[in-house]
């Protein structure tokens, strides 16, 4: 009988063992999973903060190249140059100032098929914003779908930088908890 007692006490162990064991493997799994997805995430969040990067770079190299004032003051002295010089070879007659203003037009309208054309080159950078933040953006965390999304509404429709500075913070709020205020904590 106290083999039997010894046996039945020797295998309810060994099945809380074994129960225990699993129960712990399963544990750590799921740590690893969630831990592996944290990760993952962290890694589409910085794909996505650099692709916005880039994209606001090219933006403003294009925008500086192409649509400063500065530029547009410069297509407008070379369009006064091609006219004044057109109409200064042809004598300065009312027909001279009418034919002068083809050339100073073909200036204005090269400068407006270019700006257009180097404006299209921006759209892989727009591309790369979008497969970077779609991921996120599809998350099963809703504040993290969210902001992934704020960020992404912000740059492809150039809402300016308080926008994407506001985006960055969300996607940031979300990973890592709301943002201290440096000023709070040296007031109290």
């Amino acid at each position: 009988m106290i083999d039997l007692v010894t046996s039945l006490v020797g295998g309810v162990f060994g099945l809380g063992g074994a129960y225990f064991g699993w129960w712990l493997s399963r544990r750590q799994q799921r740590a690893d999973a969630a831990q592996a997805e944290r990760e993952q995430q962290l890694a589409q969040v910085q794909q996505l903060v650099l692709a916005v990067s880039e994209l606001l770079a090219a933006r403003k190299i294009h925008h500086a190249q192409w649509m400063s004032v500065a530029a547009r003051l410069g297509v407008a002295g070379m369009a006064a140059i091609e006219f004044w010089s057109a109409f200064r070879a042809r004598k300065g007659t009312w027909e001279a100032a009418a034919a002068a203003l083809a050339p100073s037009a073909r200036v204005v309208d090269e400068w407006g098929r270019s700006s257009a054309r180097e404006a299209a080159a921006l759209a892989p950078y727009m591309a790369k914003v979008a497969a970077a933040g779609l991921p996120l953006g599809m998350s099963d965390n809703p504040a993290l779908a969210t902001a992934a999304q704020q960020l992404m509404d912000a740059c492809l429709e150039d809402q300016g930088d308080q926008a994407l500075e506001d985006g960055v913070k969300a996607l940031r709020a979300v990973l890592y908890g709301p943002a201290q205020d440096s000023d709070a904590s040296l007031a109290g």
